[in-house]
């Protein structure tokens, strides 16, 4: 649906982010002066399951029964984001940020362009 998203609004809209499958996609592009980006990826805890204590998933994947997933107490995590440069609203270039708490090392992506 993303992607369908890009297609319907490519040259219309500035930029298009997707969020929430948790695991960021490596598909950042400009695309007809639409930057473009399918998941950001997740933004909080990184070492346990989607950003939350791993007892609740691991219990509903061994045994068919779910139960509330809770936020761990602490973690390590991870911060995520896309930067967009807009010139007469039409993205010129963007690029994606990623920060580990236990690093001072910035992961950047520049996107594409198509």
């Amino acid at each position: 649906e993303k992607r369908v998203m890009l297609m319907m609004f490519k040259n219309r809209v500035s930029a298009i982010c997707g969020t929430h499958t948790h695991v960021g996609t490596d598909d950042l592009q400009i695309f007809e002066n639409t930057a473009y980006l399918t998941d950001i990826g997740l933004t909080g805890c990184y070492d346990n399951v989607i950003g939350m204590d791993e007892k609740a998933p691991i219990k509903r994947a061994t045994t068919g029964i779910g139960s509330h997933f809770e936020v761990p107490n602490s973690c390590k995590s991870i911060l995520q984001m896309m930067v967009v440069d807009i010139e007469d609203g039409k993205a010129i270039n963007s690029y994606k940020i990623k920060k580990y708490c236990n690093s001072s090392k910035l992961h950047i992506s520049d996107a594409i362009i198509i």
